[in-house]
């Protein structure tokens, strides 16, 4: 197998490649590299090749460090199917070349697998103690009925759904970002966590239109609860949300996230990803609320490293890797 860079051809209708991988991911996506170039990132495109066969894609975000000194990240990708993915892995480090780049990170959703890890490990490609994307997420399937998917919830998250209901929560779309990110500050001053600038989220409104919505929960008149989706082909992606503390006996987050399914699924979205399940104890009480949804629990392989100047690696191990983990939130 071969990585060459994509032709000019390629890289203009670049999302319709992506999806003829059937493995399309909105990090790999033309939106999300203009959204990461504001903050110094910048893509390179490769296209897999086995013999005269297109076996798949990836898109490369590079970053300089320090000393002139640059690292490669392919954020969900390469976009292979799992069995090739050792291979695809050796011919991008070869195709991103040496010289001053330190190492090539690769975060693919490939399932999680002892062999495939074996094989990653005999080219030299080992899990790093350090991620940036999700390792667990959680999907839902879109293409049952509403009943249905009500009937698959845990019983407490389905009777607060209808407790919303009754108690007059309303949820509504709107394009005011500066709504959603005043219940956004809100929730990070009370959760201590940071968040953002609303120019970010401009960019992302810029760099994917139509396809981003926002959606807010409101109680006699206050906005109380905020999302934001991305959709991409058949699956949305909820990147960012959160409740203002207010009106809990309402329970108006819980209407929120139902109203947001089924906006999705009304646009044809078949899988809705729940971006990302809790790593320690401080985030349990969100996983065990999006739990209460049903769905799957899905694991991937984690984040794969590999050095591409083996001299220059340990500057990789010792500092820049968790460097790139805060950037890249």
């Amino acid at each position: 197998m071969r990585a060459r860079p994509a032709t000019a051809d390629e890289t203009r209708e670049w999302d319709r490649l992506m999806h003829e991988t059937a493995r399309p991911h909105l990090l790999q996506s033309t939106g999300w590299a203009e959204v990461k170039s504001a903050t110094g990132w910048r893509a390179e495109r490769f296209v897999f090749e086995d013999g005269a066969a297109r076996v798949g894609c990836v898109q490369v975000l590079r970053k300089r460090l320090v000393g002139g000194l640059d690292m490669a990240y392919a954020p969900r990708g390469p976009l292979v199917e799992d069995e090739r993915l050792p291979g695809a892995i050796v011919a991008l480090r070869k195709a991103i070349g040496r010289g001053m780049t330190v190492s090539l990170l690769c975060d693919p959703e490939a399932a999680e697998s002892d062999i495939l890890a074996k094989a990653l490990e005999a080219e030299g490609i080992r899990r790093s103690p350090v991620y940036v994307q999700p390792r667990r997420t959680l999907l839902m399937d879109l293409t049952q009925d509403a009943e249905t998917m009500l009937a698959a919830m845990r019983k407490k998250t389905r009777q607060y759904i209808h407790k919303a209901e009754r108690d007059g929560v309303v949820t509504e779309k709107t394009t005011d970002l500066a709504r959603f990110h005043r219940v956004l500050r809100t929730v990070a001053e009370r959760d201590q966590f940071g968040i953002h600038d609303l120019g970010y989220f401009a960019s992302l409104v810029e760099a994917f239109g139509d396809a981003l919505h926002l959606r807010m929960a409101r109680v006699e008149g206050e906005d109380v609860g905020a999302l934001l989706v991305i959709r991409f082909g058949d699956r949305a992606w909820e990147l960012f949300g959160g409740w203002s503390g207010a009106h809990s006996e309402k329970r108006p987050f819980y209407l929120l996230k139902w109203h947001s399914l089924m906006q999705m699924k009304e646009l044809g979205v078949r899988r809705y990803d729940m971006w990302g399940l809790a790593e320690g104890d401080e985030l349990s009480g969100v996983e065990n609320f999006k739990l209460g949804f049903g769905g799957e629990v899905t694991p991937w392989i984690g984040a794969l490293e590999t050095p591409v100047t083996a001299f220059l690696f340990p500057l990789w191990r010792f500092g820049a890797r968790r460097r790139l983990a805060a950037a890249s939130a």
